[in-house]
């Protein structure tokens, strides 16, 4: 396990303390009286405590850190930047968080991936099924959707039935990981949904983008062309915008 210096000092600090009470406590009863044992107790109980102090003041010193360090799952969502239907962001929400965590991701080195999906031919199952059997198949597709955003990121209902997922990664592998995770979004998108009323198949397109933090809106834009793209290749397929922002 590594140590940082802090740490170290701390278990060094423990440490002395430790030794320094078994020292004393020897000490008081080779001095021999009650008295002399007691005031050796005494002062070994002081030391002991001491360092279990320290060691419970580091601990909660790293998790206020770890709390400071890590990114928000979501952003808060207000009225304003929630879809009522989905539980997902709007776009207000989506944009929101690329303005609110994008100073942080910079820093932390990290790439955003965007990925817009859409369902396939849901005007129609609109028409042919109903309000409430359709909304309730976007609910589903929003579930769907919400997987893909990893601990860091976000998931949004930006147009009808169209949804997007933003999630961080290492600049390094973010076309790998895109293209990986659209086609995981594809395929998830056919599988059916079930309800009360019977089966339904849905189907949908993905398309993604990789790039900066700083440039949210901008990738995903990209996103949504690639998606358009996707939409011409076929339903269940994805399309990956290769360029970056980074």
């Amino acid at each position: 396990m590594k140590l940082d210096s802090a740490t170290s000092i701390d278990y060094v600090l423990i440490a002395l303390a430790a030794a320094a009470a078994a020292g004393l406590g020897s000490l008081g009863f080779g001095l021999g009286g009650i008295g002399g044992a007691a005031l050796a107790a005494l002062i070994s109980a002081a030391l002991s405590s001491a360092g279990l102090y320290l060691w419970r003041l580091r601990g909660q010193k790293r998790s206020r850190d770890g709390q400071k360090a890590a990114l928000p799952s979501r952003t808060e969502l207000s009225p304003d930047r929630l879809d009522a239907l989905t539980g997902l962001a709007n776009m207000n929400g989506l944009y929101a968080w690329f303005e609110e965590n994008a100073g942080t991701l910079v820093r932390d080195k990290k790439a955003i991936v965007v990925m817009a999906a859409d369902l396939a031919n849901f005007a129609e199952l609109r028409r042919s099924r109903g309000e409430e059997l359709a909304n309730a198949v976007l609910k589903e597709a929003a579930k769907r959707v919400g997987t893909f955003i990893g601990d860091n990121g976000i998931a949004a209902r930006i147009d009808g039935e169209e949804f997007a997922a933003i999630a961080t990664i290492v600049p390094s592998r973010s076309l790998e990981f895109a293209a990986e995770q659209a086609g995981k979004l594809a395929e998830m998108l056919q599988r059916p949904v079930e309800l009360p009323s019977g089966v339904i198949w849905i189907g949908g397109s993905v398309g993604v983008a990789t790039g900066s933090p700083l440039k949210g809106p901008a990738v995903l834009e990209r996103a949504r062309l690639a998606l358009k793209q996707a939409k011409q290749i076929g339903r269940g397929h994805y399309f990956v915008d290769s360029k970056t922002d980074d």
